[in-house]
């Protein structure tokens, strides 16, 4: 399960051509070097366009349920 505010991270391996994908907190990590999940070589994070993951509620959500309290 991911936390409140993580940003997916994508990454392709030169080593060994694997595909994946890190969860972290923040948008500050473009660039920044990381571990192949498949066979350890170093690899760049690459920003996937600005995708966050929010398990909280949306503000909408949370929105309609204040609404409807003050009926």
């Amino acid at each position: 399960m991911t936390r409140a505010g993580q940003v997916l991270y994508v990454y392709k391996c030169a080593e060994c051509g694997h595909r994946g994908e890190q969860r972290l907190d923040g948008d500050s990590h473009d660039g920044e070097v990381s571990t192949c999940s498949f066979c350890g070589a170093p690899v760049a994070l690459e920003w996937d366009g600005g995708v966050t993951f929010d398990t909280s509620k949306s503000i909408a959500d949370e929105a309609i349920a204040r609404a409807r309290a003050r009926k």
